[in-house]
């Protein structure tokens, strides 16, 4: 891959995971609505949807570590921002503030799944206090 047609690739992946970590977080809302609601059909889609965007969002960052390589720069936040101050002023700008606010996604998108977690763990923990004994037949509702 050409040097420009690699740069390119590497910029458009950054404005894709940039778009994919919104809908993370839109999604992680829905998520817990869907986990508040006991509405396991919708929370089964936006979990298979939130697996797609972190499949991709891991590729891009292979691809990432992979692209600034051949470009002789460090695979690191620093060999990326040497490439983003490298742009021309007008992309430049743009860019480099997309690369910071990633990580703020990020931690905003982790904070919100942890959340749901101690949502999942609370129901279970609820659902494990209403399930019989090691005694199956003490249990009201056996079968």
């Amino acid at each position: 891959m050409k040097r420009l047609e690699l740069v390119r690739q590497l910029l458009a992946d950054l404005l894709d995971d940039y778009q994919r970590f919104q809908t993370i977080e839109t999604l992680l809302s829905a998520q817990r609505q869907a986990i508040l609601r006991f509405a396991q059909p919708q929370l089964e889609s936006h979990t298979d949807a939130l697996m797609q965007h972190y499949r991709q969002i891991h590729q891009h960052a292979q691809q990432r570590l992979r692209g600034l390589q051949q470009l002789d720069l460090t695979p690191d936040h620093s060999g990326m921002t040497q490439l983003l101050i490298g742009l021309a002023p007008a992309a430049q700008e743009h860019l480099l503030k997309v690369w910071r606010e990633l990580p703020t996604q990020l931690q905003r998108c982790q904070q919100a799944n942890r959340y749901n977690q101690q949502l999942l763990d609370m129901q279970h923990g609820l659902l494990v206090e209403c399930l019989p004994e090691p005694d199956a037949t003490a249990w009201l509702y056996q079968p």
